[in-house]
């Protein structure tokens, strides 16, 4: 079931800790675990993305017709792997509902 999607971080997802997926890639998540973009909007069921030590419980909102994220930010593990615009995030669905992130640092 290992399937793989690798994100280039840009300086505005770092500072405001939302990794940015493309709508095209709604079949890595479960179909219940997409949820409208308002606060007040349908949530969908959780997925864990498991991030160094800690594991982020979160739905994932369509942003846009273009743009997926997860609701929860990343800020804090961003900030713990000192995240730079360009380097990458390797996530990879290792289950149903559950994801590893891995921080791949790019060297110019």
């Amino acid at each position: 079931m290992r399937d793989t999607r690798d994100i280039t971080l840009i300086q505005s997802t770092i500072y405001h800790g939302h990794i940015v997926f493309a709508r095209s890639d709604e079949s890595f998540f479960p179909h219940d675990a997409l949820g409208d973009r308002g606060r007040k909007g349908a949530r969908g069921v959780p997925v864990y993305f498991s991030a160094r030590e800690s594991t982020i419980e979160t739905d994932i909102r369509i942003m846009s017709g273009v743009r997926l994220s997860p609701r929860t930010s990343f800020m804090p593990y961003l900030k713990a792997v000192r995240a730079r615009a360009g380097d990458l995030l390797h996530i990879t669905r290792i289950g149903d509902r559950e994801y590893l992130v891995e921080y791949v640092r790019c060297v110019f």
